[in-house]
């Protein structure tokens, strides 16, 4: 179908972004630091580990495992380019995370927005946890994050929304459960950190007020992250990331 765009408007009715209204997935954003990846190319062939980032490169991947496979990796040759994380059924301790290698650029007090369309073409399982979009540095346990503003899903396809300023801990369902393999835009509007917004294909999930984040300084600076977990059993899930974006103001 043809691209529609329509703007996304700040509170003062200023254009800040263009999104495309059949596919809710912005186009083009206006502001002054930005992130666009569509994980489309050679130089996404083999994304570097946790700790050992590539120059110019803005993503490292973690595997945690005893003797199974999880993995994080590009699909050869995907339409518009996906990367996969994905856990398999060894019972242990297990881990497929993408992220920046805890280099936090997004500060939530700056008018930081988070987009990403992805699926989850197998559906976590038993024990298996899979968040995506805003948090502080790697901890063991995506639940031990410092701070974190970011979607959930636990042994389903249940989506909940989540916001820890390292103080207040705020959990909501969006009541919406993803069909395995069915690509969704998900996106995380931080205007005001008394009412961060959540939204799934371009439509509001979470109610005025419900969401707040108040850390500020180094605590409210945040990295995109996305990860699939499970701290012991045969669990099973894989999330594919077709992009992830980020923006925010400078000052």
């Amino acid at each position: 179908m043809p691209t529609v765009i329509k703007s996304l408007n700040d509170a003062s009715g200023h254009p800040r972004a263009f999104y495309d209204q059949n596919t809710w997935e912005t186009v083009a954003r206006f502001q002054p630091c930005i992130v666009d990846e569509d994980f489309i190319g050679a130089g996404h062939s083999s994304i570097p580990a946790a700790g050992s980032p590539a120059t110019g490169y803005p993503w490292v991947q973690k595997t945690v495992k005893t003797g199974g496979s999880p993995t994080v990796a590009v699909i050869a040759n995907s339409a518009a380019g996906i990367v996969a994380l994905a856990l398999d059924a060894t019972s242990e301790k297990q881990e497929a995370t993408l992220y920046a290698n805890d280099q936090r650029n997004w500060d939530v007090t700056k008018n930081v927005s988070f987009e990403t369309r992805l699926a989850f073409s197998v559906l976590p399982t038993t024990l298996v946890e899979m968040v995506f979009g805003l948090q502080a540095a790697w901890i063991d346990g995506p639940d031990n994050a410092a701070e974190y503003v970011r979607f959930q899903a636990s042994a389903s396809g249940l989506i909940n929304m989540q916001t820890f300023d390292g103080t207040t801990a705020t959990t909501g369902s969006t009541g919406i459960t993803l069909a395995a393999g069915a690509f969704h835009v998900f996106r995380i509007d931080c205007a005001s950190t008394t009412n961060i917004r959540f939204f799934i294909d371009g439509v509001e999930v979470s109610t005025t007020g419900q969401f707040q984040f108040a850390a500020t300084g180094a605590n409210a600076v945040l990295q995109p992250y996305s990860s699939v977990y499970k701290a012991s059993g045969t669990g099973i899930g894989t999330m594919q990331i077709d992009v992830i974006q980020a923006a925010s103001d400078r000052v």
